[in-house]
């Protein structure tokens, strides 16, 4: 039995969320993983520490609207756009139920980094050969 269109595109779209949470995730723990790494080996102060936690915060956000674009081949900056947005919803969900406290300090800073890094990455995406065929 064939399947409709409207069921293709569902789970293509399912797919392609999937595969680039799973690559934003990926990319996050391993830059947090090298970060950290570095920053025990060079005996980094508190302030360094901050600044590499935004970095792989973009290196994640760039793989995840990088793999979105690169899958669906058309409107990279908007699918940048909307993978950023999500992004820092939940960071910003996930904050506000860790710290318990609702904090405005840097949430301007990491919606620049976010929005800049996922806007690059569905730029990149876009322009690149396909590495993620569907």
């Amino acid at each position: 039995m064939r399947r409709s269109k409207k069921a293709v595109q569902r789970t293509d779209r399912l797919i392609t969320a999937g595969l680039s949470i799973l690559s934003g995730i990926g990319a996050l723990t391993v830059a947090a993983l090298l970060l950290s790494f570095f920053a025990a080996y060079c005996d980094l102060p508190d302030g360094a520490v901050k600044g590499m936690s935004g970095i792989a915060l973009a290196a994640g956000c760039f793989a995840c609207s990088f793999c979105t674009a690169n899958r669906r081949r058309r409107n990279g900056l908007l699918s940048g756009f909307l993978c950023g947005i999500a992004v820092f919803c939940g960071i910003l969900i996930l904050g506000a139920f860790t710290v318990k406290i609702f904090s405005t300090a840097g949430i301007f800073t990491k919606l620049i980094i976010i929005v800049t890094a996922s806007a690059l990455g569905g730029f990149k995406g876009v322009n690149t050969r396909p590495v993620f065929k569907g």
